[in-house]
């Protein structure tokens, strides 16, 4: 199978200035409206089961993300060894790490558009900043 998680950075001045930043609004007929980061990376809709939000107060928090990544985000050993060696020098520069992943499932892709979005590019003026895309077959 397929996966893929692509990394984005951010700087917000709060938490919840991120949180605000991904979550989706709907409108006076409740079908739900693209989140401010979703339309930043041009993406309409994703699984927000397949998102993690993290967010830095200091540099230990920073680290401990980093090795967090290396060690024990992904069940699938291809995931650590495709995270690019640098990954910690470009996280360096945000406050704010978005991840999103999904794969290509036989019971139906999950979030299908991260693997558009990396082929495309983002949209210009975004907020975010993709840091870099892992893609990876699991074993």
């Amino acid at each position: 199978m397929k996966h893929i998680v692509t990394i984005w950075g951010a700087n917000f001045s709060s938490e919840e200035e991120l949180e605000a930043f991904v979550e989706t609004d709907y409108d006076d007929d409740g079908d739900a409206l693209p989140s401010a980061f979703l339309a930043g990376i041009g993406c309409s809709w994703i699984d927000e089961d397949f998102q993690e939000l993290h967010y830095f107060n200091n540099e230990d928090e920073r680290k401990a993300f980093i090795e967090y990544l290396r060690l024990e985000y992904s069940p699938h050993e291809p995931f650590a060894e495709q995270l690019p060696a640098k990954i910690a020098e470009t996280i360096q520069a945000y406050n704010s790490i978005i991840l999103l992943y999904g794969n290509n499932s036989p019971y139906g892709a999950i979030n299908d558009e991260l693997f558009q979005i990396v082929e495309a590019g983002l949209p210009t003026g975004s907020l975010v900043v993709l840091l870099t895309s892992v893609g990876y077959e699991s074993r």
